[in-house]
């Protein structure tokens, strides 16, 4: 670790040590959680559009989502991780084989791989970048398009480097969808950083109360509350990290 380059710039970003490093050990929790949040917990989340923050070269925040919404949006801030999604979209690149069979065993589905995964290309509609701390973080105004739902997984809090900007994150997310519409957003716990590459991205952690009471200054009622305890994650920090479903009032 003493070796590692500290940084925030995320031109640093690989997006393919990422998804060979990350993607390549199982992570049952998040994708137990979501399914849990779309066919359990908050059955009623459906909707027309679908928009996901800082997807990075991750569809696992979708894969679940995809049954219920009907057009899926990526976004991301890095032009690398834009075009790795891209890459995928088109089928040049495939999702871990693990995370997409584990999904279907979850859905009780009689599928291979490959269908499960080009029916999630096909509700994808569009890559975009993003810039969530920007009062129009799309970069153009979306009031006659917004989205019914909202995915965030682990990147705005390890993207705001101080209270303020999360809550303006939370602000420019709000923008973003219609009223009455849902987002779900993972978080970390402790967390100083995570490691890409020979980088050490620093992050800034936020406490549980900090992003609640941020949730609902937003403008959002929280919904459910999902804890896991144990990341066992050796290229990041974190004690532990959760899930918060919120709706827009």
């Amino acid at each position: 670790m003493a070796d590692l380059k500290e940084t925030s710039d995320l031109a640093n970003f690989d997006p393919y040590w990422y998804a060979q490093c990350y993607e390549a050990d199982m992570m049952e929790d998040d994708l137990d959680s979501l399914h849990e949040i779309f066919n359990e917990i908050q059955s009623d989340i459906r909707g027309k559009r679908l928009l996901d923050i800082g997807t990075g070269p991750a569809i696992y925040t979708v894969i679940s989502a995809s049954n219920y919404v009907d057009e899926i949006f990526l976004s991301d801030y890095a032009p690398q991780n834009r075009e790795y999604l891209t890459k995928w979209w088109k089928g040049e690149i495939s999702y871990p084989k693990d995370i997409i069979d584990y999904i279907i065993e979850e859905e009780d589905r009689h599928m291979t791989t490959k269908q499960r995964e080009d029916e999630v290309r096909e509700r994808v509609k569009g890559i975009y970048h993003i810039d969530i701390l920007s009062e129009q973080p799309l970069g153009f105004d979306i009031n006659d398009s917004k989205f019914d739902v909202i995915v965030s997984g682990h990147c705005l809090d390890g993207l705001a480097t101080n209270l303020a900007e999360f809550k303006r994150c939370l602000q420019n997310v709000s923008c973003l969808l219609h009223n009455g519409g849902f987002f779900i957003m993972s978080c970390g716990v402790g967390s100083t950083y995570y490691q890409v590459g020979e980088y050490k991205f620093v992050w800034k952690s936020f406490t549980k109360d900090e992003v609640k009471q941020s949730v609902l200054d937003a403008g959002f009622s929280i919904l459910s509350y999902i804890e896991i305890s144990d990341i066992g994650d050796k290229y990041w920090d974190a004690e532990s990290h959760y899930y918060i479903v919120a709706r827009k009032q």
